[in-house]
């Protein structure tokens, strides 16, 4: 079993110190179930990369960590280019679409097409936002590791398709994907709404992700959209609430999106 130290943890005598350093919301920081656990808890993760400090604050957003942000200053004070870090990952999106209302049209009453629902403008305004803040998270972590005499691969997660089906972690009114919609006036049906956030994700990761991999500087985009089941009756199995997987869920996108791209670098087997 891997461990993830959550910012303040301090590793004990003789625990593995972290190998790898990540910042990210939603799928890191959801209780013990993350991303993060699943990758270091999978059994072909080599035992020197299964320990992994996740830093930041649980419900950031891009722009508290970067420029004149809130957690700017500290998130730099927090990385420590003494320590060997073989890796970083980020996964951030979630938290900033969440903000931004999704990009929904302030009323999708009576539109009949999924993607017709997204504000181009709101659309643009919110990838805009989040490319600016993955390039300058990238540009903090490549100067503070400047000096190693390595360059460290930076994964970036691409999430899947969720289903907002009002199913939600803390509140059993309903998920803030839904409660979104609903605000909007966005078509009801599960299948609908399924539909109009598989075009959210895609801009994401065709917009964004896709500009942003760059194999040569050693910056991957972890594509890992259509492995959860998002039809109406099986995708419980893989789906926890509307927005996080399942341990299930999480186990399947380690294995076919993520455990292809770190065997490359020996971090898993």
């Amino acid at each position: 079993m891997g461990i993830v130290y959550r910012p303040g943890d301090i590793p004990e005598a003789g625990a593995a110190p972290p190998a790898g350093v990540a910042l990210g919301d939603a799928w890191f920081w959801h209780g013990e179930q993350t991303l993060l656990q699943a990758l270091v808890d999978h059994p072909r993760m080599h035992p020197r990369h299964a320990a992994i400090q996740l830093l930041g604050f649980n419900g950031a957003r891009l722009s508290d960590y970067i420029g004149n942000g809130p957690y700017a200053d500290i998130v730099r004070s927090q990385l420590a280019p003494g320590l060997h870090v073989a890796a970083f990952y980020l996964s951030a999106f979630a938290n900033d679409a969440l903000e931004h209302g999704l990009a929904l049209r302030s009323d999708c009453s009576g539109v009949d097409e999924p993607a017709a629902c997204l504000s181009p403008d709101r659309l643009d305004l919110l990838l805009y936002h989040v490319d600016e803040g993955l390039n300058a998270l990238i540009r903090t972590l490549r100067w503070t590791y400047r000096k190693t005499v390595w360059q460290q691969p930076i994964f970036l997660n691409g999430y899947d398709y969720p289903v907002p089906d009002g199913r939600s972690f803390v509140n059993a009114r309903g998920g803030r994907i839904t409660a979104l919609m609903n605000r909007a006036r966005v078509n009801p049906a599960v299948a609908f709404r399924t539909q109009v956030m598989r075009t959210l994700i895609d801009a994401f990761n065709d917009d964004v992700l896709a500009g942003l991999h760059a194999p040569l500087q050693r910056v991957f985009h972890v594509d890992s959209r259509g492995l959860l089941a998002t039809a109406a009756g099986s995708h419980a199995h893989d789906w926890e609430n509307e927005l996080y997987p399942s341990r299930a869920g999480f186990a399947t996108i380690v294995e076919q999106a993520w455990l292809p791209l770190l065997a490359r670098f020996g971090i898993m087997r």
